[in-house]
């Protein structure tokens, strides 16, 4: 079990270290960014190097290395086991968590947590069959942000991909960090975030109000998404969406040049088809390191 304590270290760390480590950044100078298109709710998945335009920070970029599908997957799977969660829901975790894991192939890995006001890991990464016991949990309230952030914490892989998939009803209640700590750990972190909320038919829709504005921050930091899901909806058939977005969504790489080093970088990926949307990172750091 991950203790407040324990958390604390690790997310300040994170944030403390990021700028020095320069998380997408290898060693070798290629900065890589995980792509998704889509037109409406299609996702394109035909397209090659020569149909994206990349900048960084405003200059145009050479796509030096191209791929999908290719790299094993590391996914993180977070969910909230707070006392606003029924047996139903508890039910639904875990059959949500064993399809995942039969989607996964032999390289792939994934690991569970779940969070009330502490975060217990339930299952540490590694390769599939992926199955979780929830029928003995700690219920209790419901600290999101710092459940968030331990899933923010990861080191960089660059032969890997992260993915995580973070379920909650949004209602916080006991976290001992801020909003504004998980913004700035979301600019370090290797892991894409994927939120997907279930509420139930009496607590409504989440307001438009900070737990909302963070989740979607988060997502757009990371190249995430949100997924909303109201009483009844399949929570299994969201989970592996958003895997198999994340599966087959491109990969870019690029050693930046005309920037400086240092610094924040934004990244912005378009395709030469306007009609198509583009769901890419906001940027990454670096240090100005390298060979």
């Amino acid at each position: 079990m991950t203790s407040h304590g324990v958390l604390a270290a690790a997310a300040l760390a994170l944030v403390a270290l990021a700028p020095q480590q320069g998380v997408f950044r290898t060693r070798t100078d290629v900065v890589a960014i995980d792509v998704a298109v889509a037109e409406g709710r299609k996702p394109i998945l035909t397209l090659n190097a020569a149909d994206f335009e990349l900048r960084d920070n405003g200059v145009v970029q050479t796509i030096e290395d191209f791929e999908r599908e290719k790299l094993p997957l590391d996914v993180t799977i977070t969910a909230d086991l707070s006392g606003s969660m029924g047996p139903a829901k508890l039910a639904s975790i875990e059959r949500a968590v064993k399809q995942v894991g039969a989607t996964m192939r032999d390289v792939d890995r994934s690991a569970v947590m779940t969070f009330t006001s502490v975060v217990t890991e339930r299952r540490p990464m590694g390769p599939p069959p992926v199955t979780v016991d929830l029928s003995v949990n700690l219920r209790g309230d419901t600290s999101i942000i710092d459940a968030l952030l331990l899933a923010l914490v990861t080191e960089p892989l660059p032969d890997r991909r992260q993915l995580g998939l973070f379920m909650t009803d949004g209602d916080e209640t006991t976290s001992v960090f801020d909003p504004q700590t998980a913004l700035e750990t979301a600019k370090f972190s290797s892991t894409q975030m994927c939120f997907v909320i279930v509420r139930d038919k009496d607590s409504g829709p989440l307001k438009n109000g900070l737990m909302l504005s963070l989740f979607r921050t988060v997502a757009s930091t990371t190249g995430g998404e949100i997924i909303t899901l109201k009483a009844g909806d399949d929570l299994s058939k969201a989970f592996l969406a958003a895997v198999e977005n994340f599966r087959t969504s491109y990969v870019l790489r690029y050693s930046p040049k005309g920037v400086p080093t240092r610094g924040w970088h934004e990244v912005q990926v378009r395709t030469r088809n306007s009609k198509y949307s583009v769901r890419a990172r906001r940027g990454y750091w670096s240090d100005g390191g390298g060979k």
